[in-house]
């Protein structure tokens, strides 16, 4: 019998009156609903007891893995205290330099073809392709800069085929082979402006057209002495920190890309007073770019010394 029908039972037998039915069934729904109300709070407290236990072997398993991480942190620090540091290895020179707009570098002109006199108190080497677009709007800037200057301005002609343009180097072969001949600027122009057209069968057309002897120009084009001088030019271009198409150089001063004929005329009328300067102070004029060339900069894709 459970503890409320005893207490219940033991109620009855006390009483001085018997009680009635109606007693007994009243006192029997309030020792049921203490029951009930007994049970319930029972259960919340198994289930905080529960839900305190899963809390605090959370919070254990937390706290173990913060001193495992404090640990394995102050190990760190006593490895990194306890080795001395690396001393750090020089710079290697590199080739990846630019050159820098309006500085002179010291730029030989070898054995290229040129368009002037020695004697001319301007000299501008122009490194280009004859696939570029940009090489050919420029080419008109040349010769209207010729038209303009006359003897003061000497033309230096460098290749620099770039390797997406898969016939520059074909054109560039035969602007050289052309020249063994006498006519390297004739195909020059010819090619610059044809420059959407430079395939084989159209590079033996240009040549057909300038009278070349054909038999010499293919020799002359496939010539080891032909690869020599395009190579020689590219790596030249590449130590310059001429990386793009066109590149010029104004008595070494370096201007990159189809700039407007007055970007030439700023650098070309200030060479042309420096040259004046020079002659002036006793240099004679076939030896004004040798002189300006003795204070130049190193190329700037030089390593450094």
């Amino acid at each position: 019998m459970t503890t409320p029908r005893r207490l219940l039972l033991a109620l009855a037998l006390c009483a001085c009156d018997a009680p009635s039915k109606e007693d007994v069934a009243g006192l029997q729904a309030r020792v049921d609903s203490v029951a009930s109300e007994n049970a319930r709070l029972a259960g919340e407290l198994a289930t905080l007891r529960g839900d305190l236990d899963k809390r605090s072997t959370a919070s254990d398993a937390l706290q173990a893995k913060l001193d495992d991480a404090l640990a394995r942190l102050d190990r760190l620090q006593k490895t990194v205290e306890a080795k001395p540091p690396e001393p750090i290895a020089p710079a290697r020179p590199s080739l990846a330099g630019r050159a820098v707009a309006g500085t002179r570098y010291d730029v030989d002109i070898g054995d290229a073809f040129t368009d002037g006199s020695a004697d001319a108190k301007v000299t501008l080497v122009m490194f280009t392709d004859f696939q570029c677009p940009f090489c050919a709007r420029a080419d008109k800037t040349i010769v209207d800069l010729q038209k303009d200057y006359g003897s003061a301005l000497r033309i230096v002609a460098k290749h620099n085929p770039l390797p997406m343009h898969t016939n520059a180097e074909a054109a560039a072969r035969a602007a050289e082979a052309a020249g063994a001949q006498g006519k390297y600027w004739e195909m020059h122009r010819k090619l610059f402006e044809n420059s959407r057209a430079l395939t084989a069968t159209d590079l033996d057309a240009y040549a057909k057209d300038l009278g070349l002897d054909m038999k010499r120009f293919a020799e002359d084009r496939d010539d080891a002495a032909t690869t020599a001088r395009i190579e020689a030019h590219k790596k030249q271009a590449m130590v310059l920190g001429a990386r793009g198409t066109p590149s010029w150089f104004i008595n070494g001063k370096f201007l990159s890309g189809a700039q407007p004929i007055e970007a030439f005329k700023t650098v070309i009328d200030a060479e042309i007073a420096e040259a004046d300067r020079l002659i002036a102070a006793g240099t004679p004029a076939a030896r004004v770019y040798g002189e300006l060339m003795k204070t130049a900069s190193p190329p700037a894709g030089s390593p450094s010394p």
